[in-house]
């Protein structure tokens, strides 16, 4: 086997056809762009909240007592939340955050 590889390579060694010329492997460029999109609701004021009149009573069932504390509890996390973006997106909300 030694000798018949040897033989072997020998021959393509000294070929007479010439091997084809290569082409450079294509250049790919890529780039990327990372851009800030804030969405326009974020420019819109949080409307005020309802001040509570001081003679207000509110007579429910303890369930629905526990429903509009979780209401009131949601909608203070949102707010939060809509604040807290719009200060991430200070070009487009204003540089007071909202």
């Amino acid at each position: 086997m030694t000798v018949l590889l040897t033989v072997m390579l020998t021959a393509c060694a000294t070929s007479a056809d010439e091997r084809p010329a290569l082409e450079p492997d294509p250049v790919i460029e890529t780039r990327t762009e990372v851009v800030t999109v804030c969405p326009a609701e974020l420019q819109l004021a949080i409307p005020a909240s309802p001040h509570r009149p001081a003679d207000a009573v509110i007579k429910a069932s303890q369930s629905m007592l526990e429903y509009l504390a979780q209401r009131f509890s949601r909608e203070e996390l949102l707010e939060a939340r809509l604040r807290d973006a719009a200060v991430e997106c200070p070009l487009i909300s204003g540089s007071d955050g909202g």
